[in-house]
């Protein structure tokens, strides 16, 4: 695909006409509207309706627009790669997790990290789980945490953590008398979920169908963490990871947390590039890393029993 297409189809979205996006590159608009066309032949979608002089972009049309976008994103961040390891050199260790172990247990393995080793300099990302495996494949980042749904090829991967899922609600709601919850229970109930892609998601559905339950899930979001959050907010009672849960201490701001019936598995993975020579520093971060996954681990067994 031509990326003179790309970019002509790019500056028609950005700016809503061809007469725009041809002032935006520098060339006619016959010259835009031959590469629209052009690029509808090449990827056999319908990419526009045309209403006479307007074009009205089809839903296709923003689904390749988004993908463009994700791909300038990614283009930015392998800049502010190239920068930093320019800025910083070896004397680095660049870490990318899920936000389920990012917003918790990450941030106190850097701080004893660091407080071990001031002179190194330690670059954080939180992403989903895809995006963190996409930094690790690529080479940018040296270890991450992500869920175990990822495409494994290209990364070397070890299982992390397994933790089980819970149900999540505020302390009045009337659900928290219950000492377990069942896919029956969230019956016509407000329900925060993971997303549907998520494997843990899923397994939820598979229970729901099988008990010909159907609770009302009004939010659905990519993290863990973000369920409690929007429990804790009242939006409704949530399914989530006892790892988020635990580790983020949401029982200390009025949350509750009952184990689910059947039992629903979140698997966490601990991936990094393939074939690198690991650092001192690295292994010194893993050991710390392990201990601290070891701690989260036990508490989460503890409270919720084993997976």
């Amino acid at each position: 695909m031509n990326l003179s297409l790309i970019e002509a189809f790019n500056a028609v979205m950005r700016t809503g006409s061809t007469t725009k996006g041809a002032e935006l590159m520098g060339v006619s608009q016959p010259a835009i509207s031959r590469s629209l066309k052009r690029l509808e032949d090449v990827t056999r979608l319908k990419l526009f309706e045309r209403a006479g002089p307007r074009l009205i972009p089809t839903p296709e049309a923003h689904l390749l627009y988004q993908e463009i976008l994700d791909t300038y994103v990614g283009m930015d961040r392998l800049k502010q790669a190239v920068a930093r390891i320019r800025a910083v050199g070896t004397g680095s260790l660049r870490i990318a997790t899920s936000a389920a172990l990012g917003l918790s247990l990450a941030p106190r393995v850097i701080k004893l990290f660091i407080d071990r080793h001031p002179g190194v300099t330690v670059t954080f990302e939180i992403a989903n789980s895809s995006i963190v495996r996409n930094l690790i494949a690529s080479g940018t980042h040296d270890i991450g945490l992500c869920a175990d749904e990822i495409d494994t090829t290209n990364v070397m991967t070890e299982p992390f953590i397994a933790t089980r899922g819970i149900c999540v609600m505020p302390e009045a709601h009337p659900l928290a008398a219950l000492e377990t919850i069942t896919p029956i229970d969230l019956d016509g109930v407000p329900l925060v979920s993971l997303a549907p892609d998520d494997t843990a998601r899923k397994q939820l559905d598979t229970a729901l169908r099988g008990a010909g339950s159907q609770p009302k899930i009004v939010v659905e979001t990519q993290f863990a963490a973000s369920v409690c959050q929007l429990v804790a907010e009242g939006a409704g009672v949530g399914l989530t990871n006892a790892m988020a849960f635990v580790a983020s201490e949401f029982e200390n701001r009025g949350l509750i947390a009952r184990a689910f019936e059947p039992s629903i598995t979140f698997r966490a993975l601990l991936i990094q590039p393939p074939q690198r020579a690991r650092s001192r520093q690295l292994d010194d971060l893993l050991h710390i890393l392990l201990k601290e996954r070891d701690a989260l681990a036990l508490a989460c067994e503890s409270r919720f029993g084993k997976v």
